[in-house]
């Protein structure tokens, strides 16, 4: 996904992240039904603006920028009567987006999925194997599958909620232990490297926005306190 320079009032601004450009997108309601009426099936330019009830030069500037960001894509069929190409929108981004906000913690989670269509295929036929060619037993056995996978769905997202939660007292007690025993950048870093790992100052000074200085002595502090373990092994491996 690459973002283009839009003009944001006041301000005109580069987006250099993807996520922020997710957010940008994605603020505005009138993208968001663009998307949703994409999602049925792809059409051309008059029939999403119909759908969506607005004006065509307000359409025109969304759905640039949707294309500009690799949301939608565009492809032509030529008209069965003769008139010029037809110019078709369709969904072209596969993401997830998570967010997870708590008293102790504020996550953005964006990762972006890439599957072959032979991969598609292969993990669809090895699980339901062939749908019927006829279309009313072909889309009972689609609703009975979507179903089975929504159930399943719900119960795997129990799970991770669940799991989430336990995820979620081990950072309390981290915070815990960090407000007590470390200083403002000794647990800036704790913070840090309990969920990642740095393989440089440099890239954890970006990580905490702390000059490298202060993360030198912040990793000399910590070196000082912590035990064996996981834990000063990381902190010994940047302070070599």
């Amino acid at each position: 996904m690459t973002c283009p320079e839009w003009t944001c009032n006041p301000f005109s601004f580069f987006m250099k992240n993807e996520i922020d450009c997710v957010f940008y997108l994605l603020g505005n309601r009138t993208r968001r039904d663009i998307l949703s009426t994409l999602s049925d099936e792809p059409m051309y330019f008059n029939q999403v603006s119909k759908e969506i009830g607005i004006g065509q030069q307000a359409m025109l500037r969304h759905m640039q920028a949707l294309e500009d960001a690799g949301f939608v894509s565009t492809y032509r069929e030529k008209s069965e009567l003769g008139a010029p190409d037809r110019k078709y929108y369709r969904l072209d981004s596969t993401f997830n987006l998570t967010i997870s906000i708590s008293k102790d913690e504020f996550v953005i989670d964006y990762n972006q999925q890439k599957m072959s269509d032979n991969k598609s295929k292969g993990l669809f036929s090895g699980r339901f194997g062939q749908i019927s060619r006829d279309p009313s037993l072909a889309l009972a056995a689609l609703r009975n599958h979507l179903e089975e996978i929504d159930h399943e769905i719900e119960d795997l997202q129990m799970g991770i909620d669940n799991l989430r939660v336990i995820r979620q007292v081990l950072i309390q007690k981290v915070h815990e232990i960090g407000r007590i025993n470390f200083a403002h950048v000794e647990r800036k870093i704790l913070y840090k490297m309990m969920r990642k790992t740095p393989t440089s100052v440099t890239e954890l000074s970006h990580m905490i926005n702390e000059d490298k200085s202060e993360v030198r002595n912040g990793l000399r502090g910590l070196q000082s306190k912590v035990g064996k373990g996981k834990m000063r092994n990381l902190v010994e491996g940047l302070t070599a």
